[in-house]
C-alpha cells in the first residue's frame, strides 16, 4: 500500500522531471508529468489519515508530510517559473517572427508601384 510519504516522494520526482522537460522545450511531455504530479498529491491528501489509523497525528509523521509539501510547494515556484521564461522567450521568438515578416511584406509592397504600370498579362491587349 502506498503511504502519503512515497506518494509525495514519486510527486516530486515527477516534478524533477518536469523541470526536465520544461527546460528542454517540451511543453506537452511536461503538462503530462503535472497532470500525473496532481493525482499523486490528491491521492497523497486522501490518504493522509487512513495510512497510519492508530495515531494519524503523530508529530513525527505530521511534520514529514509538511517537509515534503514544502518540498513539493518550493518545486512548484520553480516550475511556474521556468514555465514563465518559456512564455517569454515564446513570445520574444513570435514577436521577432512578426516583425520579420512586416519586414517582407514592407519590401513586397516597394516593388508593386514599379510594375504598377506593366499589365499582368504578357500578351498585350489590340483594344488599347
Amino acid at each position: 500500500m502506498n503511504t502519503p510519504i512515497t506518494l509525495l516522494d514519486k510527486a516530486l520526482a515527477l516534478a524533477e522531471e518536469e523541470m526536465t522537460l520544461l527546460q528542454g522545450g517540451d511543453v506537452d511531455g511536461a503538462h503530462l508529468h503535472a497532470a500525473q504530479r496532481i493525482a499523486l498529491t490528491e491521492q497523497a491528501w486522501t490518504l493522509r489519515t487512513q495510512a497510519a489509523p492508530a495515531d494519524p497525528t503523530d508529530p513525527a509523521r505530521l511534520t514529514m508530510l509538511q517537509e515534503k509539501l514544502l518540498q513539493l510547494q518550493a518545486m512548484q515556484h520553480r516550475l511556474t517559473a521556468e514555465a514563465r521564461r518559456l512564455h517569454a522567450s515564446i513570445k520574444a521568438e513570435l514577436l521577432r517572427s512578426r516583425k520579420e515578416g512586416a519586414r517582407h511584406a514592407a519590401y513586397g509592397r516597394a516593388l508593386r508601384p514599379a510594375t504598377a504600370g506593366i499589365p499582368n498579362s504578357r500578351f498585350c491587349s489590340k483594344r488599347s
